[in-house]
């Protein structure tokens, strides 16, 4: 029993030391590491101390934990307060667009997205882009951000995503880009099943009900339980 306790003892000692390390030798990631954690509370506190040292980084991360904790107001706060220290536009942009997302200020998001993928074409800044415009119900503007998310490297969620803002206004092509979507999936990709569906949903669209019946059983008899493809047999019917 005392062994048992020494070493669990032991083990705590190891923990706290290289806790206490992390910090030293890398305070910031340390604190991004709290943040990936969702240890929001220690994560401010340990980014507070970094202001004086690292006013840029400390204060952006700053305004990404107050946007974890739906407090968006400070996040914007912090987020200029980053600005006015140096932060550099692109990253400016990227983080403003996550914060007028959270809120569902979708105009604003597309603005402040569209500038971040001016500035640094990442493939994450060009999808969030794309889904903004998606989620206004624009799809001209959702194309736009998903067509520079293709090219920037991320082609199977560029053309899922494509595939649903292209449903209502032309289902051939979504079918289209839903198909190529999936082709480049690997086996075992949870989205899938997803996609598969929203395959079915274009067949419908397309007045062509016998393809859909097949698609929606395939889908159900590889992934067992999957509750939106047998509702939507259900309504089709047999």
């Amino acid at each position: 029993m005392r062994r048992q306790r020494l070493i669990g003892w032991f083990a705590w000692l190891a923990l706290l030391a290289g806790t206490a390390l992390a910090q030293q030798e890398d305070p910031l990631a340390y604190a991004d590491q709290l943040i990936r954690n969702g240890e929001y509370a220690l994560a401010v506190i340990a980014l507070e101390k970094q202001l004086a040292t690292h006013p840029v980084e400390a204060a952006r991360l700053l305004g990404v934990v107050y946007l974890y904790e739906g407090e968006y107001d400070r996040a914007l706060r912090w987020l200029e307060r980053a600005r006015s220290e140096g932060l550099r536009d692109a990253d400016y942009y990227w983080l403003k667009g996550r914060i007028e997302v959270a809120r569902g200020s979708w105009g604003a998001a597309w603005s402040a997205l569209r500038s971040a993928v001016a500035l640094d074409p990442q493939p994450d800044y060009a999808l969030l882009w794309g889904v903004t415009g998606l989620a206004q119900g624009d799809t001209e503007r959702a194309l736009l951000g998903l067509g520079k998310a293709s090219r920037s490297g991320a082609q199977v969620e560029a053309a899922f995503l494509e595939g649903l803002a292209l449903l209502a206004e032309d289902p051939e092509a979504a079918l289209k880009k839903l198909r190529a979507a999936q082709a480049e999936m690997d086996p075992g990709d949870p989205r899938k099943p997803q996609v598969i569906y929203w395959q079915a949903r274009a067949l419908e669209r397309l007045g062509r009900p016998g393809e859909a019946r097949s698609t929606l059983r395939f889908l159900l008899r590889t992934y067992p339980g999957y509750g939106p493809a047998q509702d939507a047999l259900n309504r089709l019917g047999p």
